[in-house]
């Protein structure tokens, strides 16, 4: 069986017949679940795709997580622009750059805390290392890979500035704008669809000092660095 006529009507309507990757119009109902792998033929299997992303990511078992995440998101903007959340006279753009999230490989992003740096610099320099990434490299998978030298209280654990970083920054914070951080105290794959609307102004607070120094001195570090997986 495929979907019903009623089925699709209500797809397109619900992405306003666009594309929820990419958002161009003239789009086919593609089933997230393949009915040969048991899907059906509900609202809820449906994806509306043009014909690009169907050629590219239809076919691809890996990518129905996403593409049902993309969905969803689509929908849900779309529902608030109808009911006049989002200025219904906005017109619609297409966003090529989505279709960079889909793809099997990202940047990965580095930093080494050395000794020395405390909460406010490691967590600013983190902050560049997104902003930066977002800029050269839009909307692909950010993978962040940290290490901390030292910074080992008197029980062999971290001291509070590299735990605050870790715990509550990084994975309190940062996390929503990466797809996975590799981090010493644990490594954890985002369950959300990585956010691309990385601020361009932080304002950095610790628990000890209100506001703190600006970002722009850290873009002199050396010891950070971005540089681009192998990308498919």
């Amino acid at each position: 069986m495929a979907f019903s006529e009623k089925v699709k009507l209500e797809a397109k309507k619900k992405a306003c017949f666009r594309c929820v990757i990419c958002q161009k119009p003239f789009v086919e109902i593609h089933h997230i679940i393949p009915q040969a792998y048991g899907g059906n033929d509900s609202l809820e299997n449906a994806a509306p795709l043009c014909a690009s992303c169907h050629d590219l990511f239809g076919g691809n078992p890996e990518k129905r997580k996403q593409i049902r995440e993309m969905r969803d998101h689509w929908f849900d903007l779309m529902e608030r622009r109808l009911n006049g959340e989002i200025n219904l006279l906005d017109p619609i753009t297409e966003n090529p750059d989505n279709i960079n999230m889909l793809k099997d490989k990202g940047v990965a992003l580095y930093h080494l805390v050395y000794e020395h740096e405390d909460f406010e610099t490691s967590a600013s320099i983190l902050v560049k290392l997104l902003q930066t990434a977002q800029k050269q490299f839009p909307n692909q998978k950010r993978y962040l890979y940290m290490d901390i030298e030292g910074h080992k209280n008197v029980l062999g654990g971290y001291d509070h500035d590299m735990f605050e970083l870790q715990n509550e920054f990084t994975l309190g914070f940062l996390m929503q704008y990466l797809t996975k951080a590799n981090i010493p105290l644990i490594n954890v794959i985002n369950n959300k669809l990585q956010r691309n609307d990385v601020p361009m102004e932080f304002e950095i607070c610790s628990d000890e000092k209100e506001v703190l120094k600006k970002l722009k001195k850290e873009s002199r570090n050396k010891h950070f660095v971005i540089y681009p997986l192998e990308v498919d």
